[in-house]
């Protein structure tokens, strides 16, 4: 966050060096995600991960190619989506697990 970029976890000077060859941290270019099925369910009232922030990952992803296949916005903040007394947008998630995950089946028969 205080960096303004999107970037791996910065470890101080030091030892990014040692871990990424540089001082600072490499950005995460979210244009080369391009065969991985991304769904992104953004809280509109999140102050950790901000709609604006939201938006330009979700363009970004987009830009890599057809990625995302699902972006909604939910009336929620960061901890809405682990115990929120509404968890309609649930659902939505469900059926994407099954859609893009055919053992997800599986697991129901248990």
């Amino acid at each position: 966050m205080q960096s303004k970029s999107f970037r791996l976890y910065d470890w101080g000077k030091k030892t990014n060096q040692e871990k990424y060859g540089q001082g600072t941290p490499p950005d995460i270019d979210l244009t080369k995600i391009t065969n991985v099925p991304t769904a992104m369910f953004v809280g509109t009232e999140d102050d950790l991960g901000d709609v604006t922030d939201c938006h330009w990952a979700r363009d970004q992803i987009q830009k890599g190619g057809d990625a995302l296949v699902h972006y909604q916005e939910v009336d929620a903040g960061h901890s809405t989506f682990l115990i929120a007394k509404d968890m309609s947008y649930f659902n939505d998630v469900m059926d994407l697990v099954h859609t893009y995950n055919p053992l997800s089946e599986k697991f129901l028969e248990w």
